[in-house]
């Protein structure tokens, strides 16, 4: 997933002399609240709807005042344009070459869509959220007890709570109903935070303990 695959070639570039009138109306037709400067193929600068309205008048040029230029190479990978798109709330990000061309920009519903691929949204399956101190945390224990019940870890995120300090990791498996996976972690004694499944039946056991997490956490 490189940044390449995710170009949309439809995005207006700027010119310096373009005026602050076009610059707007541009961006009000695209539905966006950024726009790439581009002179002679080269990327400059990306001009924002804030900059624009702090522009003297409608018909001032835009000239070569802005500095801010963030931007990917064509080879840079798709985690890399989350990364900056959410540091800076970028509308686009724009993409170059080698030698700093402009190639393109990647909007941020294209950012969703790569989001969505890497997460296996439209593949059917189930999702499990485990929790756990980051000290007992393998991906290859986790991923036997999944497979040991014919499932297929379709992918895996983690992240460590800030509040507790723990390891919250979610899962996707290609298994419609995840009961028999859901029962093997807790057999395991990994803590099953939630769920989220096509079918199947929950043992009452675990929906008492899930039952009583959730009581917890609202408390």
């Amino acid at each position: 997933m490189l940044a390449k695959d995710f170009i949309t070639k439809e995005i207006p570039v700027l010119k310096s002399f373009d005026t602050r009138e076009y610059a707007l109306s541009l961006m009000d037709d695209f539905k966006l609240r950024h726009l790439p400067l581009v002179t002679d193929g080269i990327y400059q600068s990306l001009i924002s709807e804030k900059d624009l309205h702090g522009m003297p008048g409608p018909k001032a040029a835009i000239g070569e005042m802005m500095v801010f230029a963030p931007s990917v190479s064509e080879e840079g990978h798709i985690y890399e344009v989350m990364a900056i798109i959410c540091r800076y709330c970028l509308s686009i990000l724009p993409v170059v070459d080698g030698e700093g061309k402009y190639v393109g920009a990647i909007t941020h519903e294209r950012m969703i869509e790569a989001i969505a691929g890497l997460c296996s949204a439209d593949l059917t399956g189930s999702i499990i959220v485990l929790e756990m101190f980051p000290q007992d945390y393998s991906l290859s224990d986790i991923a036997r007890i999944a497979e040991s019940n014919n499932a297929q870890v379709l992918n895996l995120f983690s992240y460590i709570e800030q509040d507790s300090g723990r390891l919250i990791v979610t899962m996707k498996i290609n298994l419609e109903d995840a009961s028999p996976v859901i029962r093997s972690f807790e057999r395991f004694n990994y803590m099953v935070s939630y769920h989220f499944m096509e079918t199947g039946v929950v043992d009452e056991v675990l929906q008492q303990r899930m039952n009583e997490l959730m009581y917890y956490m609202n408390m």
